[in-house]
C-alpha cells in the first residue's frame, strides 16, 4: 500500500473507532508502516495523530502502574514473607519498591499505608512487625537522619509508628532513644516535615551540587526528597519542572534562570 497524508488520517481514524490501541509502542507491532509513513509524511507520529483530529492524550498507553499492580505487588510480597514497612521498601530498588513510591501518586492511593489497606493488610500490624532492639532503633533513627526525613516525635508516630513504639520501649522516652542515636530532640522538635516550597529548594540545590536530576538517580540518592516531591506534586518529573531546573536526560541538571 502506497500511504498517502489523506489515506493515513483515513486509517488512524478508522483504527480509532474501532478502539484500536493506538499508542505508539502498539502500533509500531501491529501496522510499523503506518507509523513510519505518519512520521515521514507529519514529521512525527503524534502529528498525524493530532491531524487525524485523536487527542493524542487518549492514545498514549495506559500508566504502567495501577492500583491493581500495586496490590497485586504487595500480596506477592506478603507471600513471599517480604518485609513492607515503608522503611523497609522505601530503600528497594526492585517492583515492590517502585510500587511503594507509585502508591503515593494523588490518582492511586497517595499514602502507602492506603495501599496496604487496599491490599487487605493491617498498615499498623505491618509497620510494628519488626525484630526491634536498642540497636535497630538506633540505625533506624540514624537512617531517617541521614535521608532527611523528619524525626520530630509527631511525624514518626505518624509514618513509622513501630519505630516510634520500639523507640519508647527500649529507651523509656522517644528523646532518650534520640540522643542514643546522637540526635538533638531540642533541634529536631523544631524541623517542619516537607513542604512543595522546601521539596523545591531541595531539588534547586541538589541541581547546583552537579547531581543529576534524573528520576532514578534522585529516588536513589535522595529517597525522601523523592517520596515528598511524588507526594505533594503527584510525580518528581512535575516537581522538577516547577522547581525550574534545566534537565537533560545524560547531561547533569543545571540550574536554568527562571524569568518571572
Amino acid at each position: 500500500m502506497i500511504w498517502t497524508k489523506p489515506r493515513i488520517v483515513e486509517e488512524l481514524r478508522r483504527l480509532h473507532k474501532d478502539g484500536v490501541d493506538l499508542s505508539y509502542g502498539a502500533m509500531t507491532k501491529r501496522k510499523q508502516s503506518l507509523v513510519s509513513a505518519a512520521a515521514y509524511h507529519f514529521g512525527s507520529y503524534r502529528q498525524a495523530v493530532q491531524r487525524a483530529e485523536i487527542p493524542y492524550d487518549q492514545v498514549l498507553r495506559r500508566p504502567r502502574w495501577t492500583k491493581q499492580t500495586i496490590i497485586a505487588q504487595i500480596k506477592k510480597a506478603r507471600r513471599d514473607g517480604t518485609a513492607l514497612h515503608w522503611s523497609a521498601v522505601s530503600k528497594r530498588r526492585d517492583e515492590l519498591g517502585k510500587a511503594a513510591f507509585a502508591s503515593l501518586q494523588p490518582r492511586l492511593f497517595g499514602q502507602w499505608h492506603r495501599a496496604l489497606h487496599a491490599a487487605g493488610l493491617d498498615a499498623d500490624e505491618i509497620s510494628q512487625y519488626r525484630n526491634w532492639d536498642r540497636s535497630t532503633v538506633v540505625f533506624e533513627l540514624k537512617c531517617r537522619a541521614s535521608d532527611r526525613e523528619a524525626l520530630n516525635s509527631g511525624a514518626v508516630q505518624r509514618e513509622d509508628p513501630g519505630l516510634h513504639a520500639a523507640a519508647v520501649r527500649y529507651f523509656g522516652t522517644y528523646d532518650k532513644a534520640l540522643k542514643a542515636a546522637k540526635l538533638n530532640p531540642d533541634t529536631l522538635r523544631l524541623r517542619k516535615s516537607w513542604s512543595k516550597p522546601a521539596v523545591l529548594a531541595a531539588i534547586k540545590s541538589a541541581g547546583k551540587r552537579g547531581t543529576h536530576l534524573s528520576d532514578s538517580a534522585m529516588r536513589a540518592q535522595y529517597p525522601a526528597l523523592y517520596g515528598a516531591a511524588v507526594r505533594l506534586f503527584g510525580t518528581y518529573t512535575i516537581a522538577r519542572s516547577a522547581a525550574g531546573v534545566k534537565f537533560e536526560a545524560g547531561v547533569k541538571a543545571r540550574l536554568s534562570a527562571r524569568r518571572r
